[in-house]
């Protein structure tokens, strides 16, 4: 995963009603021009940094080393590094000494981060400072601009908010950037639950709230019922159109179908636009069981996470919160799925019938699919999506309880029903996907993946049944946000 958000950081700053109007406007064409992200006051704000270079004494890397010279050049190099269209560095100043970045910290307390720059030896106190600021530090060091580095495993084993990336390619300052990121839009991030029913737990949203700056409000079906009746006539037709056109082939949905999966989809979008929300999960096995929703929202769901938005089945807020949190920092959707575990050959089946076809971002090809009806009980219309054989995955789900606890308390991570709910554990690994399987069982949409330990995973599993699954090995970036958001990580199997 290379970072590079400039397409999606540049689109993530336009307002609601451009998404609302383009979208339907547009509905036509492949991404109806429509904005991936909506931030709460119309788009997300540019994440701040507190920029510094650090350095003390020039003996090393070497005793004549003009430190000022030396800054500007690491300066510009980074300055030219794709995707930091939506970064404020709020600083640029050369630090030498405890005062100069005292007064820094004190000016700049607010900031999402902290990215100090090492020239020169001697930034052990320093370091220090910014470690106890309780600001997230990533230290970007190059080789041989000290041995400060070798400081930072103990001060994060004391629970410091510091990480260090000790690289040659400027271009690397882009892991520094995704965490921060993420913490800034989750700040900003609106979640909506269409419960049907189903009611947010209030002390998990409160968490989220206090913990993250995520706001999870509920939302009445009847809204996008509503929405769902007013839709024109010629914009539903033209995204049924769409979705045909770009489709594989159909087989079961009938034309009527797809038309109403078509409304909803445009449903979702206005109501997400007129909230200024970016994520929707929906109770939508529940309401379309008890023609609560005309339709079935996968059309809805895929068109979310297409664009950059989220959009999860079954009213499922941990899986949202998950997926809320990697968009944010790796900007990919998340793939939301019942695992089903084969231990004869060390492979996980993951299968849903909500599945994006641009998994790689928005800025990424779409993947084939076929219009398929929902399987477990072959009404309405879904995608059966065609992911990529060789594709590197992350499994991940945040949830409730403290790791520490529970080891000490069972020796397992298993979790009483209220510990699903929580903002304490992300559960995290990874594989390759070996297989598309296309059988009639399960899901529409599956992908086989090879893990290293199949049996261990099922010995070790906890927290309900879904997990959510994105492109690309995403440990590292994992374990940095998590240390700067006061989460634990535990690696499945």
């Amino acid at each position: 995963m290379d970072g590079r958000w400039t397409r999606r950081t540049i689109l993530g700053t336009a307002s609601a009603g451009v998404l609302a109007a383009t979208t339907l406007a547009e509905a036509g064409s492949e991404t109806g021009g429509a904005t991936p992200v909506v931030g709460s006051r119309g788009g997300f704000t540019k994440t701040r940094v507190l920029r510094v270079f650090i350095g003390v004494n020039p003996a090393w890397p070497k005793p004549d080393l003009d430190l000022q010279a030396e800054a500007k050049r690491l300066q510009a190099g980074i300055d030219q590094v794709p995707g930091l269209e939506d970064v404020e560095f709020v600083s640029n100043a050369l630090v030498r000494d405890a005062d100069t970045l005292a007064g820094l910290l004190k000016a700049h307390k607010d900031v999402d981060g902290i990215l100090a720059v090492q020239i020169c030896l001697g930034t052990w106190r320093l370091l220090t400072m910014m470690a106890d600021s309780g600001i997230p530090t990533v230290v970007f060091a190059t080789p041989f601009s000290g041995h400060e580095w070798c400081m930072v495993p103990d001060m994060q084993r004391a629970g410091k908010k510091l990480d260090v990336i000790p690289t040659s390619n400027l271009n690397d300052v882009l892991q520094a950037i995704r965490p921060l990121r993420a913490i800034h839009r989750l700040k900003e991030t609106r979640i909506l639950h269409v419960g049907g029913g189903m009611q947010i737990p209030e002390k998990y949203a409160a968490e989220a709230k206090q913990k993250l700056g995520v706001e999870i409000v509920p939302c009445d079906h009847k809204r996008l019922n509503e929405a769902f009746e007013a839709m024109p006539a010629a914009a539903v037709e033209k995204e049924a159109d769409r979705w045909v056109k770009q489709a594989e082939r159909v087989v079961e949905p009938s034309r009527e179908e797809i038309v109403k999966a078509s409304r909803l989809c445009l449903a979702m979008l206005k109501v997400l636009a007129d909230e200024k929300a970016q994520a929707m999960t929906i109770n939508c096995l529940g309401l379309f069981g008890v023609n609560g929703l005309p339709a079935y929202p996968c059309f809805g769901f895929v068109r979310l996470n297409d664009l950059g938005l989220v959009g999860v089945c079954e009213a499922d807020l941990p899986s949202t919160l998950t997926q809320v949190i990697y968009q944010h920092m790796v900007g990919k959707p998340g793939f939301v799925t019942d695992p089903v575990i084969d231990t004869s050959n060390d492979t996980l089946i993951h299968a849903h019938c909500v599945a994006a076809t641009r998994m790689d971002g928005p800025q990424g090809e779409s993947a084939p699919y076929v219009i398929r009806s929902h399987l477990e009980d072959h009404k309405g219309a879904v995608l059966q999506t065609k992911m990529r054989v060789g594709q590197e995955i992350t499994m991940a789900k945040l949830v409730g309880g403290d790791l520490r606890a529970m080891a000490a308390r069972q020796h397992t991570l298993a979790a009483s029903p209220a510990e699903c709910y929580g903002v304490g554990t992300m559960l995290v690994s990874t594989g390759k996907i070996v297989d598309i399987p296309d059988v009639d069982r399960g899901c529409r949409t599956k992908i086989t993946v090879k893990v290293r330990d199949a049996r261990k995973i099922f010995e070790g599993w906890s927290h309900g049944l879904h997990r959510v699954i994105f492109y690309g090995n995403h440990l590292a970036d994992t374990r940095r946000l998590a240390r700067f958001i006061g989460v634990d990580v535990f690696e499945e199997g």
